[in-house]
C-alpha cells in the first residue's frame, strides 16, 4: 500500500499496517454495536406508530450512508464477520432511521407554491393568476339607436326588468379581466385529487352582476381506476372543446361569442354534478358521462321558481289601471269609486317547479394521432402530427325563461336563470316560458410543428312547452269614467312567429413564428341565434399576436383585434314593460318590445384588446 502526500510516495511499514487493521476492527465493533442499538430502537418506534412507515418505508438512497460506516459494513461482509441477512437488516434499519429523521413536510416552488408531506400522502399547491386587460372599442351608430335589446339585453332592478343595451361610439376600459387564486393537490393518496378556484374578476359587459369574490371551481377527482375516474363537485362540464380548455391557454384574449352561447346547460359552462371518465393520458379514446343540477354554478333548482297569484285572478302590481284577464272581482276596500288590485308584485307567491329534473351530458374524444390536448396552439412544436376529433351532447330540461311583462308580477321567473341566459348572448330565448335545451357539439383539432387548426360546430334544439305564438297585447273595452267591469279581454297581437333553434360554428388557426415564443393566430365564427328569424346573424373575426415571454402560457402578452357584426332582425318578446295604453275606447296592455323591437341595421364593433398575463 502506498500513501500519496504532497506529490511524494512514501512506503508503508508492516507496523503501520498492523495498527490500521486493529483500528478497523475497533471501528467495526463500534459500528455493529451502534447498528444493534438502532435495530432495538427501530422496533420500539414501529410499535408506537403502528408501523405505517416502518412497514413499507420509502427506500433511502445508498449514497446517503456515511462513507466510513458503509466501508466497514462492506468489509465485514466480505470478511465473513457479518452474514448477508445481518448486513441487509443493518442497511434496512439505517435507511428507516434516516427516513424518520427527515422533516414531516417539505416546501418548494414549482409552477406554484407547494407544501407536501414526505410520504406524499398530502400535497397542496397554491397558484395565482392575473390577466390585466386594456380594451379600445369603437361602435357604429346602430349601437346608439336601436341598440341591442335581443341578444345581450340589460337586466336591472330586483325583478330583472329588461333594458336595451345601448352605448356611445367609443370606449376605453382597463380591468382585471381575470384575477384568480388556485388551490390544488391531493389528500390521503395521490389518486384523491382536489381543485379549488376563487374568482375575483372585474365586472364585464355581459356579466350582468357586480364583481365579487366567487367560488368558481371546487371538486374532487379520484383516479384510482384509470378506466373510470370519478369527478364530483362544481366544475366546467365536459361538453365542447372550447369550454373544456382554460382561458389561460387560449390563442386569443377572449373566447368567441358563439363559444359562450352553446354551453351544456344553456346557462353557464360550469355546473354542480358528477362525471365518470377514463384517463386521458392512458387511453386514445376518452369518454365523459355526467349528471348535473342544470342550474349553473352556485345554484340549485330550488331557486328555479315563477311568480304566482296568491288570490286567483288578482295579480299584483296593478293599481288604478284596468285589470288583467279575470281580475274584475278584485277591489280595493279603501277606494269605493274605482276597483283596483290591492296586491303588489312583491306580495305574490314564488312557486318552485320542476325540482325533480337533472341535466345529462356525454362526450367522446378520439386521439387519432398523438395527444393534442385541449390547450390551443402548438406551443410544444410537435415533431409528429397531432390529431383528434370529438363530440358532445347535453340535455337540460325545464329551464324557465319567462317574464310575462303584460302584467307586472305575473309569471316572473328566477332572476339568476335569466341573467345567465342574457350573459351568454341567448337573450332571444327569454320570455318564451319553460323550455328544454338539447345541445350538440362536434369538434376537431390538428397540430404539427408550430401550426394548429381547430374548429367546432354547435346546434341547440329549443323545445318550448307552451306551443304556438304567445299573446303580447291585450285590450279591454272602456266606458264613461273607466273600464267596464266584466268586459272580456281579447288578444289583439301575437308574436310574429315562434322561437326557433340555434346553431353556429367557428374555425381558428395559428402558427408560431418563433417556436414557443411568438404566435400569430386568426379565427372566424358564425352564429344564428334564432333559425326562425331573419337578419339576426352574428359574425365575428379575430386576429391575435401572442408573445409567450418564457416559452409557456404562464407569462404572456396578447394583442387581439376583433370585429363583430350583429344583426338586429327578428323578434324578442318582453323587452319592455310599458304602462297600459288607455284611450277613449279601450285599454291596451302591450308586452311587445315597442320600440325595442325595432330593426336598425347591423350592430358593428371593432375592438383591440391588449392583455398581460402572469400565472405563478
Amino acid at each position: 500500500m502506498e500513501l500519496v502526500m504532497r506529490n511524494k510516495i512514501t512506503p508503508v511499514t508492516p507496523a503501520a499496517t498492523a495498527r490500521r487493521r486493529r483500528t478497523i476492527g475497533l471501528m467495526l465493533m463500534l459500528c455493529i454495536g451502534v447498528a444493534s442499538g438502532i435495530d432495538s430502537r427501530g422496533g420500539a418506534i414501529a410499535g408506537e406508530t403502528n408501523g405505517p412507515f416502518i412497514k413499507d418505508p420509502p427506500a433511502a438512497a445508498a449514497d446517503g450512508i456515511d462513507p466510513v460506516t458503509k466501508f466497514l459494513l462492506d468489509d465485514a461482509l466480505a470478511q465473513g464477520r457479518v452474514t448477508k441477512q445481518r448486513y441487509a437488516a443493518l442497511m434496512r434499519d439505517y435507511e428507516e432511521q434516516a427516513y424518520l429523521r427527515q422533516p414531516a413536510f417539505k416546501f418548494w416552488y414549482d409552477r406554484g407554491f407547494n407544501l407536501g408531506t414526505t410520504d406524499n400522502a398530502f400535497l397542496l399547491r397554491i397558484r395565482g393568476r392575473l390577466d390585466a386587460q386594456f380594451v379600445q372599442r369603437a361602435r357604429n351608430e346602430a349601437w346608439r339607436d336601436p341598440g341591442d335589446g335581443k341578444n345581450f339585453p340589460d337586466l336591472v332592478g330586483v325583478f330583472g326588468d329588461y333594458r336595451v343595451n345601448r352605448s356611445e361610439k367609443d370606449a376605453s376600459t382597463m380591468s382585471l379581466r381575470r384575477a384568480r387564486l388556485y388551490f390544488m393537490g391531493h389528500v390521503f393518496d395521490p389518486d384523491m385529487k382536489f381543485f379549488v378556484q376563487i374568482r375575483m374578476d372585474s365586472a364585464g359587459d355581459s356579466s350582468q352582476t357586480q364583481s365579487a369574490v366567487q367560488l368558481y371551481d371546487y371538486y374532487i377527482l379520484n383516479t384510482k381506476l384509470d378506466w373510470a375516474n370519478a369527478q364530483i363537485g362544481q366544475y366546467k362540464v365536459y361538453f365542447n372543446r372550447a369550454q373544456i380548455n382554460s382561458t389561460a391557454s387560449m390563442q386569443f384574449a377572449e373566447r368567441a361569442l358563439v363559444q359562450d352561447a352553446f354551453t351544456a346547460s344553456g346557462l353557464d359552462r360550469r355546473d354542480i354534478g358528477l362525471t365518470i371518465m377514463n384517463d386521458e393520458e392512458r387511453h386514445p379514446v376518452n369518454y365523459y358521462l355526467g349528471v348535473f343540477g342544470g342550474a349553473g354554478p352556485n345554484f340549485t333548482r330550488l331557486g328555479n321558481f315563477d311568480s304566482e297569484q296568491i288570490q286567483q285572478g288578482c295579480p299584483g302590481g296593478q293599481q288604478t289601471v284596468p285589470f288583467p284577464p279575470g281580475a274584475v272581482t278584485c277591489s280595493d276596500i279603501t277606494n269605493t269609486t274605482l276597483q283596483v288590485s290591492p296586491l303588489q308584485r312583491n306580495l305574490n307567491a314564488d312557486t318552485r317547479r320542476s325540482l325533480d329534473r337533472l341535466m345529462f351530458s356525454a362526450r367522446l374524444n378520439w386521439n387519432v394521432l398523438g395527444r393534442p390536448g385541449y390547450g390551443e396552439g402548438d406551443m410544444a412544436y410537435s415533431k409528429s402530427p397531432q390529431f383528434a376529433i370529438g363530440g358532445g351532447y347535453a340535455y337540460n330540461p325545464r329551464v324557465n325563461t319567462s317574464t310575462n311583462n303584460a302584467f307586472i308580477g305575473v309569471d316572473l321567473a328566477n332572476l339568476n336563470v335569466r341573467r345567465q341566459i342574457a350573459a351568454g348572448g341567448n337573450g332571444r330565448q327569454l320570455g318564451w316560458g319553460v323550455v328544454d335545451y338539447a345541445t350538440w357539439a362536434v369538434d376537431s383539432v390538428f397540430k404539427y410543428r408550430g401550426f394548429s387548426l381547430q374548429g367546432e360546430f354547435y346546434y341547440k334544439n329549443v323545445i318550448r312547452r307552451e306551443k304556438g305564438p304567445p299573446c303580447v297585447e291585450y285590450s279591454q273595452q272602456l266606458g264613461v269614467g273607466g273600464f267596464i267591469a266584466g268586459t272580456p279581454f281579447t288578444c289583439t297581437r301575437q308574436a310574429p312567429g315562434e322561437l326557433g333553434n340555434a346553431y353556429g360554428w367557428y374555425a381558428q388557426s395559428g402558427y408560431y413564428l418563433i417556436p414557443r415564443y411568438l404566435e400569430l393566430a386568426a379565427r372566424y365564427s358564425y352564429w344564428d341565434p334564432d333559425t326562425n328569424a331573419a337578419a339576426d346573424l352574428i359574425k365575428q373575426a379575430d386576429v391575435s399576436l401572442n408573445w409567450f415571454i418564457n416559452g409557456t402560457y404562464d407569462h404572456a402578452v396578447q394583442i387581439t383585434y376583433s370585429n363583430v357584426a350583429m344583426g338586429t332582425g327578428g323578434f324578442a318578446i318582453g323587452r319592455s314593460n310599458p304602462l297600459p295604453v288607455i284611450n277613449s275606447s279601450q285599454a291596451t296592455f302591450p308586452n311587445a318590445s315597442i320600440p325595442v323591437d325595432a330593426v336598425g341595421g347591423t350592430l358593428v364593433e371593432n375592438a383591440i384588446r391588449i392583455q398581460y398575463r402572469l400565472f405563478f
